[in-house]
C-alpha cells in the first residue's frame, strides 16, 4: 500500500494541477504589486492579531483576494487540498478495513 501512496503522490507531482500551482508561484514571486499587498496583508494581520485592528486588516484582505493571481493561486490550494482529504479518507477506509479483519 505504501507504494501505491508513493505512485499516487508521483502522479500528483506531474499532474497539470501541480504545474499549474508551480505557474502561479513563480507569478508571485516575480511580481512586486503582489508582493506588496501580501507584504501589506501580513502587516495588517499582525496587528490586528495584536490589537484587534479590524478594518486595516479586512481592506487589506479584501485587496490580496481581488488579485487574480492570488485568487488562482487559492483555487488551486484548495483544489489539492480536497485531492488530499479524499486521498486520507480511501486510505483510512482501507487501513480500517484491514485492522477490523
Amino acid at each position: 500500500m505504501i507504494d501505491k501512496v508513493y505512485e499516487i503522490i508521483g502522479d500528483i507531482e506531474k499532474s497539470n494541477l501541480k504545474k499549474n500551482l508551480d505557474n502561479v508561484k513563480n507569478k508571485i514571486e516575480n511580481d512586486k504589486e503582489i508582493k506588496k499587498l501580501i507584504k501589506d496583508f501580513n502587516e495588517k494581520k499582525s496587528l490586528f492579531e495584536k490589537y484587534n485592528v479590524k478594518e486595516d486588516f479586512i481592506k487589506s484582505k479584501t485587496n490580496l483576494l481581488k488579485n487574480e493571481v492570488i485568487s488562482e493561486y487559492i483555487k488551486l490550494q484548495n483544489d489539492i487540498n480536497l485531492i488530499t482529504m479524499h486521498i486520507n479518507k480511501r486510505i483510512n477506509n482501507l487501513t480500517r478495513n484491514t485492522t477490523c479483519k
